[in-house]
């Protein structure tokens, strides 16, 4: 278990020498990863007491986890990307009940002193330009820990990287919420990405903390206090036996081996550490009503997967691969994305209307002054809202009869 917690500075070239090294592993990870995966299925399967399991979609996964639920349909969940994004709705749609534990964390705090000071980019406090990094120690060994505090739910939770070595598992932790599903959870199972199978121990616990270096902003975003997340776990009723949890391991593909092969591998490199959230101007980092791990990398993810819509709202500002610890070229993948849905489905009329600037501005300039009156109307602008997705409060540019390259052509210049 790796737990975060700010502590001191890193030189520079301390943190480039993170990333070089960084970057050779996940390198491996990207150029090895069937010969990975295969050696972790051999590691496990020494391990005495834990069933191992593939699944190539959610279906798949949520299926082998219904089967070996038994009546339990309450489950809590980390906030990982693998279960909150591509597992959660899969599991609502076969009648579990998943709670996030780390927004129910909260209520350890006083909440009317509580005070949620980072809700977007501009307003956080530039850790990493302040040479800030992060310490880490590393808990115990989990795998067969006897507990006489268990009750009767599941823990299904996404790992942050495990070592196909001899399948030690590591987690990043914020709060206490992993360690407590792991010591009282009647059944634990661990959800492991195939792109989180490193080659040992080190490589698995660099790529941990590199996490915790490189997020730390893109944490301080996710402070909250979810009332909608909260479940008494710690009020369960304890069950009557002290023996070892159930621990089950499901090595989830979701078209990661597709993206290997199909012009996306780069993705492999990441290590969702989600530092690209924390300077996206989009503002979907925020938690929204879909209840998205968010982060621009996350959302092309889910696209290639599909379950979720092209990202059509981003900027293209390259912000995101500025952030990024590897220098992934996320704003390249997602122009790639988004061109190849349009030659697969073409191009709706909203896109092809806003694609087009020079035309809306041509056609302005032709009914002004009629224009500049009818887009202050509140009709109006709540029609190119619905329609076209233009806010009802955007300040518009004013159209003149006259354009400039024409004024520029035939007016006097002083």
């Amino acid at each position: 278990m790796a737990e975060m917690c700010v502590t001191k500075e890193r030189r520079d070239e301390e943190k480039e020498a993170i990333r070089k090294r960084l970057k050779q592993v996940r390198d491996d990870v990207k150029n090895n990863n069937t010969s990975l995966t295969e050696q972790l299925k051999t590691a496990l399967g020494r391990c005495a007491g834990v069933t191992t399991v593939t699944a190539e979609d959610p279906r798949h996964a949520v299926s082998y986890i219904g089967s070996i639920a038994g009546e339990t349909r309450l489950a809590s969940i980390n906030r990982s990307s693998i279960v909150v994004n591509e597992l959660r709705d899969e599991l609502h749609s076969s009648g579990f009940r998943t709670y996030l534990r780390y927004y129910g964390e909260f209520h350890n705090f006083e909440e009317e002193k509580f005070e949620k000071r980072f809700g977007d980019y501009w307003s956080l406090p530039g850790l990493n330009t302040r040479g800030l990094a992060a310490s880490f120690d590393v808990g115990r060994k989990i795998a067969r820990a006897v507990s006489t505090a268990r009750r009767d739910y599941l823990a299904i939770l996404g790992v942050n990287a495990i070592s196909a070595s001899d399948g030690s598992v590591y987690f990043l932790q914020h709060m206490a919420n992993i360690s407590k599903d792991l010591e009282q959870a009647k059944k634990i199972i661990l959800i492991v990405g195939i792109d989180k199978v490193l080659r040992n121990r080190a490589d698995a616990l660099l790529h941990t903390q590199a996490m915790g270096i490189f997020g730390l902003e893109s944490m301080l975003l996710d402070l909250a206090v979810r009332d909608d997340e909260r479940y008494d776990f710690d009020g369960l009723h304890q069950l009557d036996q002290a023996a070892p949890p159930e621990l089950h391991v499901i090595l989830f593909d979701n078209k990661r081996s597709d993206i290997l092969k199909n012009g996306y591998r780069e993705l492999f490199t990441c290590i969702d550490c989600r530092a690209c959230a924390g300077q996206c101007p989009v503002g979907q980092h925020l938690p929204c009503e879909r209840g998205m791990v968010y982060s621009p990398r996350n959302h092309l993810m889910g696209f290639l997967q599909g379950q979720a819509p092209p990202f059509a709202a981003c900027l293209h500002c390259g912000r995101c691969k500025v952030e990024c610890p590897l220098d992934i070229d996320i704003p390249k993948l997602i122009w790639k994305s988004q061109i190849e849905h349009d030659e697969r489905h073409s191009r709706g009329w909203k896109k092809r209307m806003l694609d087009n600037p020079e035309s809306l501005a041509k056609l302005g300039s032709l009914t002004a002054p009629l224009s500049n009156w009818m887009t202050k109307l509140v009709p109006v602008k709540v029609l190119m809202e619905t329609f076209a997705g233009i806010h009802r409060n955007a300040h518009l540019p004013a159209f003149h009869r006259k354009t400039f390259q024409a004024w520029l052509r035939g007016g006097r210049r002083d």
